[in-house]
């Protein structure tokens, strides 16, 4: 008989969280640890590494993880820390350059896709194997809402996030026979994720449009994280969760029905 909240459980196994600063990435690395996991907690800046470590009780590490050797040395450091137990890896990372598509250069687009793209590509060839070669364990990438949806000057970005999507879907396939799960949750509005605080008219406005209406939260995608880790989610690969409220089912498209219409005055 299965024992649901077991399977929940990590019980010891290593997680590197690539990302592992404020909002989502810490939140992250918070779940792991209250779910029995260790963690080595990744980021380009030492102090943020080092907060996200303390709260957590795990390691921090300081890398650049869109250069590939430094990718390289944070896998080796995973399997000298966690050995047989190193599990899973959760990357966080994406950064929005926002500008019209006709206003990227050659420069800002190609590092529009290092901010997404890269590092997801250095994990799959890098990391993927490591767990491979221990028997499997599970990946788990954060993409966007902007890789399902456009949005206005965010285009480059959702275009990298799309090919993350695919990505990780193809690593899936790839990786499953050697046991290794890759998903990926597909984050819509979510406040207090280490960015700029909204305008609190804006986050109205976002807020009305959300079925559930609110905006997430970092925990929010943190415990589906979380659930994508575990054992819970033993027989869950390829799969694309919405953490979004609902908002991608909603149609953007005004009606014409006159008793929709008359429902909103």
């Amino acid at each position: 008989m299965s024992q649901y909240p077991d399977l929940l459980s990590l019980r010891g196994r290593g997680v590197v969280v690539l990302g592992s600063g404020a909002g989502i990435g810490g939140q992250v690395c918070e779940a792991v640890a209250q779910a029995g996991g260790r963690v080595l907690c990744v980021d380009l800046d030492a102090e943020q590494a080092a907060r996200a470590a303390a709260r957590c009780g795990g390691e921090a590490l300081a890398a650049d993880i869109t250069d590939r050797a430094a990718m390289a040395g944070v896998v080796q450091r995973a399997e000298e820390l966690f050995g047989d137990e190193f599990f899973g890896i959760v990357d966080v990372v994406g950064v929005t350059l926002p500008r019209a598509l006709a206003d990227h250069d050659d420069e800002s687009a190609q590092r529009q896709f290092d901010l997404v793209l890269r590092h997801a590509l250095l994990v799959t060839q890098l990391g993927m194997p490591a767990l491979a070669r221990r028997g499997g364990g599970s990946v788990v990438f954060v993409g966007s809402l902007a890789g399902w949806r456009s949005t206005l000057r965010i285009g480059m970005y959702g275009a990298a996030k799309a090919a993350l999507h695919q990505l990780a879907s193809a690593a899936a396939h790839e990786f499953g026979p050697a046991g290794v799960r890759v998903n990926t949750v597909v984050p819509g509005r979510i406040v207090q994720s280490g960015t700029v605080a909204p305008d609190p008219e804006a986050l109205r406005r976002v807020e009305e449009a959300v079925p559930l209406r609110r905006a997430g939260v970092p925990s929010d995608v943190a415990g589906t994280v979380l659930f994508l880790l575990s054992d819970l989610a033993g027989y869950v690969t390829g799969a694309q969760v919405p953490v979004d409220g609902g908002i991608h089912m909603v149609s953007a498209l005004p009606s014409t029905q006159p008793a929709v219409t008359a429902s909103r005055s």
